[in-house]
């Protein structure tokens, strides 16, 4: 289907001069799953329910990547949170631009003496009974479903019946919790539509996208690198994901390149080691540009900088030594987050479809006016 270009420019809705007051109607609670991004993506699908609700969103930190986690237990076996756990929302994202938007507060702020919450919640909303499970990341950030109503809403759609059919059933509860992943949203976390649909919630998710920004530390670091690193030139941002996580191995053994076998059995995208040097060339050539910023997992990078150095190519990578400079500690998944906002300003981005990385970055790129053809993904990867 051809969507008009009108529809491809987007248009974000005006910001209040304060921070908007809290919703009468109670409040939600992300319970995410998955890494960071997947996490993300859900955080957006509830702040858009929010709207639609019209009740307070409670923002949380994130949890890291899990190999990322240490789990360091306190006594009675709860999970001790730290920077080895997770990254706290302030230092991701920018809550006073959020806050002037819609109806949102921390988590911290209701947990304080004067917030008057104790961290139980009244119900909790699920969609798909295989992600129950999920509830254990509400745990970790001391929130509990002790005595909490399960409330079970299949098949959502988001259609103005089901929208009033959500706020009759959920009036009585003033502390409800949202287990979500792509259920509120259609493929929130990879390939959404980048264009307004006319379905509230997805539509609304746009909107999430352009307000819930980056905080003022991460974007002075992403300008920071690109000033220094990059040296303010026209630059092409990649995305290098091989998938799943043992995929990497192949990736880190170049001695098995010649076993495909090996590669098609761990990998889903088994042809993007030999297909991602070439599509970035041609993308550097057709839109003249001289900077190569590259997103990956530091254990692939040296190999990626070899296949790259075959045609000539110099990447250019934010380093975790970057990271601990400015922030004090070494972590893979807020470097994950300050990429992002480095490839936010790219002339070009190309991503790796499976990854949710990719996914976050094309929505944000989306959403602060770039043109959707100049987010693109790696192709004829499987």
């Amino acid at each position: 289907m051809q969507v008009p270009r009108s529809k491809l420019v987007f248009v974000e809705s005006p910001e209040a001069s304060k921070r908007l007051p809290k919703q009468r109607a109670g409040y939600l609670y992300p319970i995410l799953s998955w890494g960071p991004n997947n996490q993300v993506a859900g955080l957006k699908e509830v702040l858009a329910l929010g709207r639609l609700l019209k009740r307070t969103v409670i923002v949380h930190d994130i949890i890291n990547h899990y190999d990322e986690q240490q789990q360091v237990t306190l006594e009675g076996g709860q999970l001790a949170l730290g920077p080895d756990t997770t990254m706290p929302f302030d230092l991701v994202f920018d809550f006073d631009h959020l806050s002037r938007h819609q109806s949102v507060v921390r988590q911290s702020e209701l947990l304080s003496k004067s917030g008057g919450w104790d961290g139980v919640l009244d119900a909790v909303v699920h969609f798909d009974d295989a992600f129950l499970p999920q509830i254990k990341n509400a745990i970790a950030l001391n929130v509990t479903d002790d005595g909490a109503d399960y409330v079970k809403f299949p098949a959502f759609n988001c259609s103005k019946g089901e929208l009033a059919a959500m706020v009759k059933k959920l009036e009585r509860y003033k502390y409800v919790g949202v287990i979500v992943y792509e259920h509120v949203v259609q493929s929130a976390g990879h390939g959404v539509k980048l264009y307004m649909t006319g379905d509230a919630c997805h539509d609304e998710f746009l909107q999430v996208t352009a307000q819930l920004t980056k905080s003022k530390q991460i974007i002075q670091l992403a300008k920071d690198f690109r000033e220094k690193r990059l040296g303010n030139q026209s630059y092409i941002a990649v995305h290098i994901r091989p998938y799943p996580d043992k995929c990497l191995y192949v990736w880190r053994h170049p001695e098995l390149k010649a076993d495909e076998k090996m590669a098609k059995k761990m990998c889903k995208n088994p042809r993007l080691i030999k297909v991602f040097v070439g599509q970035t060339l041609h993308a550097m050539k057709t839109k003249l540009v001289d900077g190569l910023f590259v997103m990956s997992y530091p254990s692939i990078r040296d190999r990626i900088t070899e296949l790259y150095g075959t045609k000539g190519l110099k990447p250019v990578f934010f380093d975790e030594d970057d990271l601990e400079a400015a922030i004090g500690y070494k972590s893979v998944s807020l470097l994950g987050m300050v990429e992002e906002e480095i490839a936010l300003e790219a002339k070009i981005f190309i991503g790796t479809s499976y990854s949710s990385m990719t996914g976050i970055i094309s929505q944000e790129r989306f959403a602060h006016g770039v043109w959707p053809g100049n987010s693109k993904a790696f192709t004829k990867t499987t």
